[in-house]
């Protein structure tokens, strides 16, 4: 059972992401981007086709580039290559890395081009943190928000903590492989708290069905909440097999600009998939009989 469970399965789960954190935390730590360090990005025209690994080892070397360069494929016909560099003196100095970056470049692709230089200051990258963090939240507590207007407290908080374990989930995989953490990210986890609340939608919608439904003197709660899930989750399973393979398609065939998105997209699928399954409404259930417990303590309170 779902609820019997719940226990267990809670403690599984809070150990692996502890411990994948910790493991990532060991690595090295969250892998930020220029976008919330400050840095430079460069774009070159290559002229043609290319592999980014091979351009990012090509131009490693270069003075002022350093081992936390990373490079993107961009471009309809993916021969434009985005070079992001962290902290690199100022414009000058990104003028003077970007022209002995093109000569490194032209060594093997004599066709490329300097295209655009632009920069990200220390305080636009400690406005974009604080924005990014502010936007994740915001969207969480007016997911909760709605979620209780539509249905009751309990299953917004349920929801709530449903969504804040997919985020975290999706933040200890780039973790523990040192992913680099840019806005593609954040737009990324907004997109799985937007999809992940679908499918515990349905699961709530379904359990406060047969809440009314099914006589509550032949089935408990647990049992209504299993059963609930039962019928719900060949959907929602079904739903993001389908979804899982549309975003592989474009992790597999796209550009390494797609593919930064695409992939936390995939670890956020996965995990909402499992929270709108096991835990928001095992959550429901614990928040619900918590209240029902406070609500009846509270009026026999009242009638002495």
């Amino acid at each position: 059972m779902i609820v019997k469970n719940f226990k267990y399965s809670c403690l599984l789960i809070i150990i692996s992401v502890i411990a994948a954190i910790i493991v990532g935390i060991i690595c090295g730590g969250l892998n930020l981007g220029i976008d919330f360090t400050g840095g430079s990005i460069i774009t070159y025209k290559m002229g043609t086709t290319f592999d980014s690994e091979e351009v990012r080892d090509l131009i490693a070397g270069v003075d002022g580039v350093g081992s936390s360069v990373s490079v993107v494929t961009s471009g309809d016909k993916g021969d434009q290559a985005i070079v992001r560099l962290q902290n690199t003196g100022g414009e000058s100095a990104d003028t003077e890395i970007a022209d002995n970056i093109l000569t490194v470049i032209k060594e093997k692709f004599s066709d490329a081009e300097l295209g655009t230089i632009s920069s990200v200051g220390g305080v636009a990258s400690g406005d974009m943190i604080r924005n990014a963090i502010s936007s994740v939240l915001i969207a969480g507590v007016l997911m909760l928000l709605y979620i209780w207007i539509r249905f009751d407290l309990a299953s917004g908080l349920g929801a709530f903590l449903a969504l804040a374990h997919d985020v975290i989930v999706m933040v200890a995989l780039m973790c523990v492989f040192q992913i680099q953490i840019d806005s593609t990210f954040i737009a990324a986890c907004l997109t799985i708290v937007g999809y992940s609340i679908n499918a515990t939608v349905i699961t709530y919608d379904r359990i406060r069905e047969n809440s009314v439904k099914l006589n509550p003197r032949e089935y408990t709660k647990a049992q209504i909440v299993d059963y609930s899930v039962k019928q719900t989750m060949g959907r929602n399973i079904n739903t993001s097999v389908t979804t899982l393979i549309m975003v592989a398609a474009l992790y597999i065939f796209g550009v390494n600009s797609i593919q930064v998105f695409t992939l936390p997209l995939i670890v956020g699928i996965i995990a909402g998939t499992f929270s709108s399954i096991l835990i928001a409404p095992a959550l429901w259930m614990l928040f619900s009989d918590r209240i029902a417990k406070g609500k009846k303590h509270r009026s026999k309170k009242a009638i002495r």
